[in-house]
């Protein structure tokens, strides 16, 4: 379980966290909502301990593998799809299985070429699969489903599901029916 106590943070004179408080459990999905600009970024960037919040404390983080897909896919472009899973994935994934189920996102024929010349939809998922093969004990993602179109975004979700059965995600999406298709809590930010 994640507690997040009176949580604020602001960059200069602008205030983009106010008093934050949520308990986020074990085994289950939150979908963080606010309009551009309105925290959800901020939030993310605090709890994989980018950013520092200026009040507030957070509990439940410690010891806790976090596997991360960024708002930006941050992906080593020059490598392979594969090549950028295998440099985080947990040690019992093998270069087999990393092909295997990048191959359930993408084209078979595009997971051996550099990144540089997939889509960005590829990438994205590209980004999705190699945070979920880091096996973190919790998922952050941040506006995961950018770049997708509706039939490969339910595909996504799906996989998502599947993969993070009893693990603790938390994502931020624009999208209401995302938090239906991942069945998932919507919290929005004030």
């Amino acid at each position: 379980m994640v507690e997040i106590h009176d949580l604020t943070k602001s960059f200069q004179d602008l205030r983009v966290l106010e008093g934050i408080n949520l308990t986020l459990e074990e085994g289950k999905t939150y979908c963080l909502m606010a309009p551009s600009g309105g925290g959800k970024t901020t939030l993310m960037r605090i709890l994989m301990g980018l950013e520092t919040a200026d009040s507030g404390e957070i509990r439940g983080l410690e010891g806790k593998r976090l596997a991360v897909v960024f708002q930006e896919d941050r992906l080593c472009e020059a490598y392979t799809p594969l090549d950028n899973v295998m440099m985080t994935a947990a040690p019992h994934v093998t270069r087999d299985t990393a092909r295997r189920e990048l191959c359930r996102l993408l084209p078979e024929e595009s997971v051996g070429r550099p990144v540089c010349t997939l889509s960005g939809g590829m990438k994205r998922r590209t980004a999705i699969c190699r945070a979920i093969l880091a096996s973190g004990q919790i998922l952050l993602m941040d506006e995961p489903f950018t770049g997708l179109d509706g039939d490969t975004r339910q595909e996504v979700i799906r996989y998502i599901k599947e993969k993070t059965e009893g693990k603790l995600v938390v994502l931020s999406t624009h999208q209401e029916e995302d938090v239906e298709a991942l069945g998932g809590e919507l919290i929005r930010l004030p």
